[in-house]
């Protein structure tokens, strides 16, 4: 099973991701090396597992911040899972990075304004 994704209206692609009884919009970011952060506040509405404590994040421009090391189920290229997850107020939209690709092919298409996922 494929994930499909889209372009919003910043232009970036994204992906809706089902958490449970919710669905969020993770922007997808290859020059995120960590596997899912999310922003405090809808961490809030989610059901999370706070487990790690704080962890250390660089964000693109090289700015670190803290964020709480938690894990949550996922429903990922067809299966249930359960990721590592990042929660921050340093964050302000839901981020999936490289990763979440690890064993991936991300296809980026411009030209259609689409996205797609597959697993290996």
């Amino acid at each position: 099973m494929d994930i499909e994704g889209y372009f919003n209206v910043h232009n970036e692609p994204v992906i809706r991701l089902d958490v449970g009884s919710s669905h969020i919009e993770v922007l997808v970011d290859t020059g995120f090396s960590g596997g899912l952060i999310l922003p405090d506040q809808m961490a809030k509405k989610l059901d999370i597992t706070y487990d790690r404590g704080l962890e250390e994040f660089s964000s693109v421009i090289g700015e670190r911040f803290l964020a709480s090391g938690c894990s949550m189920e996922i429903s990922w290229l067809g299966r249930r899972i359960i990721v590592p997850v990042a929660t921050s107020t340093q964050v302000k939209e839901a981020i999936l990075g490289g990763q979440m690709l690890k064993d991936c092919c991300l296809t980026i298409d411009y030209g259609r304004r689409t996205g797609t996922i597959k697993g290996s």
